[in-house]
């Protein structure tokens, strides 16, 4: 799915550095155990990789994980490319979309929405049901997709984006793929306690958070872990 500098909503927005600065060197898990089970994503993931740590201390196991933070969703979809090399993968964790709006021109603060951001929101869900897609031919069984929560302070004007992904982009994609998706809703968990105050990413508690909420998802779907 060299340096570099996020949510989207797809991921939504969150992602958004998700939405922030990065670097492309992967240094959240440099030795991994469990290939079977990668992780493909933005900051959410990266900049912290706190999510992984707490998977980790669940399962027993450090996945794999390729996520970059400020990675767009074109730059995720590579992340997947390189994972499904892997011919036994089994399980991937996803999230991606926040720095497409966050690094783009459109304006997604405007109420209602612009026609601009809704073009880069059916974009970003063009791409996770390619996605999806991809990963259904290449087989691994299941998939997390870790949907973006409500932000804070200066990127409050995000939520409406976020929430239309929820409304008008998500359903369409988790009710038609062929693959085991399952899409995680973290909005109502997610307090603005659990932000840091860039008001995007989320503090060690709400990856906590985050983490619980994959995990059960997994572990409801009897997914490999």
């Amino acid at each position: 799915m060299a340096v570099c500098r996020i949510l989207l909503v797809i991921g939504v927005l969150a992602g958004m550095t998700m939405f922030g600065t990065g670097c492309s060197i992967d240094l959240n898990n440099p030795y991994a155990d469990e290939w079977d089970v990668q992780i493909v994503g933005d900051s959410v993931f990266d900049l912290s990789g706190d999510i992984h740590d707490v998977l980790q201390d669940l399962s027993g196991s450090s996945y794999k994980d390729r996520s970059v933070s400020g990675a767009k969703i074109a730059a995720i979809q590579s992340q997947l490319n390189t994972a499904l090399k892997r011919k036994t993968l089994k399980t991937v964790i996803a999230d991606g979309g926040a720095n497409d709006i966050l690094q783009g021109t459109m304006d997604c603060d405007s109420d209602p929405l612009t026609t601009g951001c809704i073009d880069v929101l059916d974009y970003i869900g063009d791409k996770m049901e390619v996605m999806l897609e991809a990963m259904y031919n290449k087989s691994p069984n299941d998939c997390v997709w870790l949907g973006y929560y409500h932000v804070k302070g200066d990127e409050i004007d995000k939520n409406e984006a976020i929430d239309y992904a929820y409304d008008w982009i998500y359903p369409d994609i988790f009710a038609s793929t062929n693959m085991d998706a399952v899409l995680v809703d973290p909005r109502d968990e997610i307090l603005p306690s659990h932000i840091k105050s860039d008001d995007i990413h989320p503090t060690y508690a709400g990856s906590e958070i985050l983490a619980n909420l994959i995990w059960d998802e997994m572990v409801a779907g009897n997914m490999y872990r």
